[in-house]
Protein backbone atom coordinates (compact mmCIF):
# COMPACT_ATOMS: atom_id res chain seq x y z
CA UNK A 1 0.00 0.00 0.00
CA UNK A 2 1.44 3.35 -1.03
CA UNK A 3 1.88 6.05 1.55
CA UNK A 4 -0.35 9.09 1.21
CA UNK A 5 1.37 12.10 -0.32
CA UNK A 6 2.38 14.89 2.04
CA UNK A 7 0.27 18.07 2.10
CA UNK A 8 3.05 19.91 0.26
CA UNK A 9 3.09 17.34 -2.55
CA UNK A 10 -0.70 17.55 -2.79
CA UNK A 11 -0.46 21.36 -2.82
CA UNK A 12 2.03 21.29 -5.70
CA UNK A 13 -0.25 18.89 -7.60
CA UNK A 14 -3.24 21.18 -7.01
CA UNK A 15 -1.27 24.15 -8.32
CA UNK A 16 -0.16 22.17 -11.37
CA UNK A 17 -3.79 21.09 -11.94
CA UNK A 18 -4.79 24.79 -11.70
CA UNK A 19 -7.37 23.96 -9.00
CA UNK A 20 -8.04 26.79 -6.57
CA UNK A 21 -10.27 24.73 -4.22
CA UNK A 22 -7.70 21.94 -3.90
CA UNK A 23 -4.81 24.38 -3.53
CA UNK A 24 -6.64 26.26 -0.77
CA UNK A 25 -7.59 23.03 1.01
CA UNK A 26 -4.05 21.71 1.07
CA UNK A 27 -2.65 25.15 1.96
CA UNK A 28 -4.84 25.10 5.07
CA UNK A 29 -3.50 21.63 5.92
CA UNK A 30 0.05 22.90 5.61
CA UNK A 31 -0.72 25.80 7.99
CA UNK A 32 2.17 27.86 6.57
CA UNK A 33 3.07 28.40 2.96
CA UNK A 34 6.55 29.41 1.97
CA UNK A 35 6.80 32.69 0.11
CA UNK A 36 7.38 30.69 -3.07
CA UNK A 37 4.31 28.50 -2.54
CA UNK A 38 2.14 31.50 -1.65
CA UNK A 39 3.24 33.19 -4.89
CA UNK A 40 2.01 30.22 -6.90
CA UNK A 41 -1.44 30.60 -5.35
CA UNK A 42 -1.43 34.34 -6.10
CA UNK A 43 -0.52 33.57 -9.71
CA UNK A 44 -3.32 31.00 -9.88
CA UNK A 45 -5.83 33.53 -8.51
CA UNK A 46 -4.74 36.00 -11.19
CA UNK A 47 -4.96 33.40 -13.94
CA UNK A 48 -8.47 32.38 -12.91
CA UNK A 49 -9.51 36.01 -12.30
CA UNK A 50 -10.52 35.02 -8.78
CA UNK A 51 -11.84 37.75 -6.50
CA UNK A 52 -9.22 36.77 -3.89
CA UNK A 53 -6.38 37.92 -6.14
CA UNK A 54 -6.11 41.55 -5.02
CA UNK A 55 -5.97 40.81 -1.30
CA UNK A 56 -3.66 37.82 -1.77
CA UNK A 57 -1.32 39.88 -3.95
CA UNK A 58 -1.12 42.65 -1.34
CA UNK A 59 -0.49 40.18 1.48
CA UNK A 60 2.17 38.42 -0.58
CA UNK A 61 3.92 41.71 -1.33
CA UNK A 62 3.95 42.50 2.39
CA UNK A 63 5.43 39.10 3.17
CA UNK A 64 8.09 39.65 0.51
CA UNK A 65 9.13 42.89 2.18
CA UNK A 66 9.30 41.29 5.62
CA UNK A 67 10.86 37.95 4.72
CA UNK A 68 13.54 39.00 2.24
CA UNK A 69 16.13 40.95 4.22
CA UNK A 70 18.06 42.06 1.15
CA UNK A 71 15.01 43.26 -0.75
CA UNK A 72 15.64 46.65 -2.25
CA UNK A 73 13.01 49.28 -2.88
CA UNK A 74 13.58 48.78 -6.62
CA UNK A 75 12.88 45.05 -6.33
CA UNK A 76 9.80 45.68 -4.20
CA UNK A 77 8.55 48.11 -6.83
CA UNK A 78 9.33 45.58 -9.58
CA UNK A 79 7.33 42.94 -7.68
CA UNK A 80 4.37 45.31 -7.30
CA UNK A 81 4.42 46.14 -11.01
CA UNK A 82 4.69 42.44 -11.90
CA UNK A 83 1.74 41.58 -9.65
CA UNK A 84 -0.29 44.25 -11.43
CA UNK A 85 0.86 42.91 -14.82
CA UNK A 86 -0.23 39.33 -14.13
CA UNK A 87 -3.55 39.92 -15.90
CA UNK A 88 -2.01 41.29 -19.11
CA UNK A 89 1.37 39.57 -19.34
CA UNK A 90 1.15 36.47 -17.13
CA UNK A 91 4.21 34.65 -18.46
CA UNK A 92 6.61 37.57 -18.09
CA UNK A 93 5.07 38.76 -14.82
CA UNK A 94 5.18 35.28 -13.25
CA UNK A 95 8.80 34.80 -14.26
CA UNK A 96 9.69 38.22 -12.86
CA UNK A 97 7.98 37.48 -9.54
CA UNK A 98 9.68 34.10 -9.24
CA UNK A 99 13.06 35.68 -9.90
CA UNK A 100 12.45 38.38 -7.28
CA UNK A 101 11.67 35.66 -4.73
CA UNK A 102 14.79 33.75 -5.74
CA UNK A 103 16.83 36.92 -5.40
CA UNK A 104 18.17 36.65 -8.91
CA UNK A 105 16.53 39.75 -10.40
CA UNK A 106 18.73 42.75 -11.06
CA UNK A 107 17.04 46.02 -10.18
CA UNK A 108 17.48 47.22 -13.77
CA UNK A 109 15.11 44.58 -15.16
CA UNK A 110 11.55 45.60 -15.87
CA UNK A 111 8.25 44.00 -16.69
CA UNK A 112 7.13 44.69 -20.22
Amino acid sequence: MAAQASPHVRYRRAIEARSIPLAELTAREMRHLTLEDALELVILYAEKKDAKFERAACRWLGRLAVERERLTLAKAELAAVALHALADAPTIASATLRSVVDGSTRSSEAVS
